[in-house]
């Protein structure tokens, strides 16, 4: 239980690590524009880039990685402006500047000031990211090796709230950095020398504005801290180091499902969605015999064996709470009657009624992503070859989805190397420039 708090406890705290990092990195190169020339300052940028490229590589090779999506864009934040401060380096000493430029707005020795390159670019780049949310790659691949939000636990819905959090934060600090550092630009700087008043405008007002936010985060995740402590941790205690189970139950073309406990003495609880009837908690095990999850599935759904149980994926990382095993179970007419019987309140759904529990919200989290799972997979696994390469002629076809037709299927859920291939495939555009991309610039690796 110790290794949970403490897991868990990082995992707030390293929020506050990434943000010192990532907005931290830019603010030191803005500082570091004061000494070191305007010729070096944009490999220093891509250096900066390339240490904070291996600790996202470092971060994505653990057991429980944490949210590293803001040094992820201040990766981008800093090769684009490294590329910026490239070519105005190149225009002053080509002379070209010279050519389009009046010489009263030129000084060769002050051929561009820091923060009025990567203010703009930070806020196009995070409002970017703010536009996209969850559907940067960078997130989709996170999603793919460690389970969506749902899937782990505690941290996967923190790290999704504060992703977000952060991207925003940093977008509206940017944005506004940039109109009033552009604003002083067009009005009061002299383009002759830096002044005592030019530095603290165009530098030291920065550092602040990165204590202050790194002061204003501290205390949001102190805060996250304490809410976790009072009311979290009580409810993680209830179950230990342990390992979920959970059964998804189909019977020809529906699924079961079963509806929330409608008890008027009872406090509504606003998590409490559908969700699969079959699920329980056992001792922590890092692997687990098809034997014995068939033992407990025939134990609490009571019916009679033999049962067509299927392994389907698990989630053995990412989730400090518990790992969880996902199983597919095929149940026949007698079967489905005795489940029917044990436990009257189960409904059964088919596919359209589980596409419009999803979109509605009204379905828990957990089973909403075993279902988009599911389809995912399947989908790209009728659809291409692992190589993203159609198995149809004709493009953008899909095969058809049935929900009576999944036992017939031999595709492994498990492999997350099929959302890979849903996600980047022959009908996707730029298929080969996107697969280079994610796997020498992305750092994804596939």
């Amino acid at each position: 239980m110790q290794k949970i708090n403490n897991d868990n406890t990082w995992g707030i705290l390293s929020l506050w690590y990434n943000w010192m990092l990532g907005y931290g990195a830019i603010t030191l190169l803005i500082i570091l524009s004061l000494w070191v020339r305007p010729l070096y300052l944009p490999f220093i940028a891509f250096a900066m880039q390339g240490g904070i490229f291996l600790l996202i590589r470092r971060n994505r090779a653990k057991a429980l990685p944490s949210c590293f999506i803001l040094p992820f864009i201040v990766t981008r934040v800093l090769f684009w402006t490294g590329v910026v401060m490239v070519i105005i380096n190149y225009l002053h000493m080509s002379g070209i500047a010279a050519n389009i430029f009046s010489a009263e707005n030129l000084n060769p020795s002050i051929p561009f000031i820091a923060v009025l390159i990567t203010t703009p670019i930070t806020s196009l780049i995070t409002g970017w990211g703010v536009w996209n949310r969850n559907k940067l790659s960078f997130c989709r691949d996170c999603r793919m090796r460690n389970g969506g939000p749902a899937e782990r636990g505690f941290l996967g819905k923190l790290y999704t709230q504060e992703g977000n959090y952060q991207v925003a934060t940093l977008f509206l600090i940017a944005t506004l950095v940039a109109i009033a550092s552009w604003t002083y630009y067009l009005v009061l700087y002299v383009n002759v020398s830096l002044t005592p008043l030019d530095k603290f405008f165009f530098v030291w007002l920065r550092v602040i504005l990165w204590i202050a936010s790194s002061i204003y985060l501290a205390l949001r995740y102190i805060g996250l801290l304490g809410y976790y402590r009072q009311n979290v941790q009580g409810s993680l205690m209830r179950h230990g180091r342990s390992t979920r189970l959970r059964f998804i139950l189909i019977c020809d073309d529906r699924v079961a499902v079963l509806p929330p406990e409608s008890d008027p003495d009872r406090m509504v609880d606003l998590d409490e969605r559908l969700d699969t009837p079959i699920q329980t908690y056992i001792s922590r095990r890092d692997n687990l015999s098809f034997y014995d999850a068939e033992q407990y599935l025939i134990a609490m759904a009571h019916i009679t064996p033999p049962v067509d149980l299927r392994f389907m994926y698990s989630n053995l990382m990412g989730n400090a709470d518990c790992n969880i095993f996902h199983y597919l179970c095929f149940l026949t007419d007698e079967q489905r009657k005795e489940l029917d019987t044990a436990n009257p309140r189960i409904i059964w759904l088919n596919l359209s009624q589980l596409a419009e529990a999803i979109n509605t919200k009204v379905m828990a989290p957990l089973l909403s992503a075993e279902m988009v799972r599911l389809h995912t997979i399947a989908m790209a696994w009728k659809t291409y070859f692992p190589d993203g390469k159609r198995r149809y002629a004709i493009k953008h076809y899909k095969p058809t989805f049935r929900i009576a037709d999944i036992k017939d299927w031999n595709v492994d859920y498990n492999n997350p190397h099929w959302i890979y291939v849903a996600d980047n495939n022959q009908d996707t555009p730029f298929y080969h420039c996107r697969r280079f991309w994610r796997k020498y610039v992305n750092g994804i690796g596939q």
